[in-house]
């Protein structure tokens, strides 16, 4: 019955777009402000990334997906990651916060606008681990529709995803579509120039996620070059606050100063999470690498990871050339 309803939505709404909500990354809002149960609030989504957080969900969502593209790249991919329960910390000391809480339930179905009908993409009770679903544009246009559940009490619910969108045709270095090869000497350069996380690491331990698809690995940082956290990380980490200046030694020590007093805190292990797609058969291992890593979908996915010593070659190499796209260092 619903969907034989939201098909005939789709068909009500389709050209009905002059009173779209919003036009931006992210969007957050409320079912409380909705006046019918089967009501349908419109949103433009204009970004190649950005998070949806709706707070006591009613009716559904419609959400337009219009990323910033070349003229001659029509078509583009949509990927979505379902947050089910909050991420542990990008960068952490203690290996417990490697923990996570409890799964909750997603309140909300989606669904893919097609042709003619909506295409079921997610429901909590499909009997799919993944939280992480994608789809693809269709003539250059993509929607998707996410259905609140029916209200099951006056418990605080909120159905809250991250999503990313990208060009199907790759003409360049996409440091966030790595696969299973080696970098290229190019790639490795861009990379270090370019990625939110470039670290000096051992893998010391590695998961396999069902829910995103990866495996998971636990890396202890022997030399931080730069990371940068999410909004929502940097509240979760100590390690963030921009009235202190930190540097990290190669010994794996954390020496703290701040501008006031000066004092020191006692040296500690820094860790990370890096994700890599299951497909790679990542494990922990022996070794020092070069670790860079990109944001996606709120997480830190790898890029690039030589061997410390294959690294520190091209260094001296491209900095006696002076042809580095930036200063690159090991």
């Amino acid at each position: 019955m619903w969907l034989l309803f939201w098909t005939f939505v789709l068909g009500v709404i389709r050209y009905a777009e002059a009173g779209m909500m919003g036009d931006q990354c992210d969007w957050t809002g409320s079912g409380l402000t909705s006046t019918a149960e089967r009501g349908v609030t419109p949103v433009y989504l204009r970004c190649r990334e950005g998070t949806i957080a709706w707070v006591y969900p009613r009716g559904a969502l419609r959400l337009l997906f219009r990323p910033p593209l070349p003229d001659d790249e029509q078509d583009f991919r949509v990927c979505f990651r379902v947050m089910r329960r909050p991420d542990p910390p990008d960068l952490f000391h203690d290996l417990q916060q490697n923990d996570t809480e409890v799964a909750e339930r997603f309140p909300a179905r989606l669904f893919v606008e097609g042709a003619h009908r909506l295409v079921p993409l997610y429901a909590p009770n499909d009997g799919d681990p993944r939280e992480l679903r994608c789809f693809r544009s269709r003539r250059g246009r993509a929607a998707l529709y996410v259905e609140a559940e029916p209200e099951g009490g006056t418990q605080r619910r909120m159905a809250n995803f991250r999503y990313e969108a990208k060009a199907l045709m790759r003409r360049h270095y996409d440091p966030t579509s790595a696969d299973c090869r080696p970098c290229t000497e190019s790639e490795l350069e861009l990379a270090f120039c370019t990625s939110d996380l470039v670290s000096r690491g051992i893998i010391v331990g590695s998961e396999t996620r069902e829910d995103l698809d990866t495996t998971q690995l636990t890396l202890r940082l022997t030399k931080l070059i730069r990371a940068t956290l999410g909004e929502d990380q940097r509240d979760k980490t100590d390690i963030s606050d921009q009235d202190e200046y930190y540097r990290y030694e190669i010994d794996n020590t954390l020496e703290r100063t701040t501008h006031r007093n000066h004092r020191r805190r006692k040296p500690r292990s820094l860790h990370a999470h890096v994700h890599v797609s299951s497909v790679c058969g990542a494990a922990a291992g022996a070794g020092e690498f070069l670790v860079m890593a990109r944001r996606r979908l709120g997480r830190y996915s790898l890029v690039c990871a030589p061997r410390t010593e294959d690294w520190s070659e091209l260094v001296k190499r491209r900095n006696a050339e002076g042809t580095a796209h930036c200063l690159l260092q090991h």
